[in-house]
């Protein structure tokens, strides 16, 4: 008897919790309405995203625009709630549309650092592609000589500049004479006007001679040197060779 009461009490309960489920579902329908998907609106034209929206019972408002890489002008590039969010049927769903790309002007970097060129063109909204040296008369190492795309033109925002930097001036080559039997003194001072390192090899008082001239040399003749090199001297005042002037 008793079990039998207690399994009339177990059915009883589970109808009365069925009927509250029943009846809450109905309430959710007829006070909240119809729950939908959003749905995925990115890409469309404007009047095709309203009109999605719209076969799924819900609302459209543009809510304005911005600038994309990814999403052609005048595409929905955004929305809110984003696809897949489940919502009330009614609601408004705000829908952004794309500006295209955004162009800006390529600052003007030539003769600047190569740093400052980078940091000058990532404020600008730039990002520092390849960075190429070559040699150039007369600008300093790291000085940037050009850029790519040319300064002044328009660019899209974030993509690559390339820049041409400096390694400095080039290295004039010559080739060195035979100076054998010449005067040391003017030797000496020519070496040092094309920027060459002159050691010598001789007597204090030989080498303050007037009379005094090259006895060998170090390079040797036709040997290339450039700035900066060194070229060794032997002087004599004491020539027994061929005078050459």
């Amino acid at each position: 008897m008793v079990r039998r009461i207690l399994t009339y009490l177990a059915i009883f309960a589970a109808a009365i919790v069925g009927i509250a489920l029943v009846l809450n579902f109905a309430m959710v329908i007829l006070v909240g309405g119809r729950q939908v998907d959003v749905p995925d609106t990115r890409g469309l034209s404007e009047k095709d995203a309203v009109d999605a929206l719209h076969r799924s019972g819900l609302k459209a408002e543009r809510q304005g625009t911005e600038f994309s890489i990814d999403c052609a002008e005048s595409l929905v590039v955004m929305q809110e709630p984003p696809a897949g969010r489940t919502v009330k049927q009614g609601r408004k769903v705000f829908i952004t549309l794309s500006r295209g790309p955004e162009f800006r002007d390529v600052p003007y970097c030539e003769g600047k650092t190569l740093r400052s060129a980078e940091i000058f063109l990532e404020k600008a909204g730039f990002t520092v592609g390849t960075v190429a040296v070559a040699s150039k008369r007369g600008a300093y190492p790291d000085q940037v000589i050009s850029t790519d795309p040319s300064p002044g033109s328009q660019a899209v925002r974030g993509s690559v500049v390339n820049i041409l930097a400096s390694s400095g001036s080039p290295r004039t080559r010559y080739i060195l004479p035979d100076l054998k039997g010449k005067h040391y003194l003017p030797v000496r001072l020519q070496l040092e006007r094309l920027g060459m390192l002159v050691r010598e090899s001789g007597s204090e008082k030989d080498l303050r001679s007037s009379k005094s001239r090259v006895l060998m040399q170090e390079p040797p003749p036709g040997f290339i040197v450039s700035r900066g090199d060194t070229v060794i001297l032997s002087v004599s005042s004491k020539y027994g060779g061929r005078i050459e002037l």
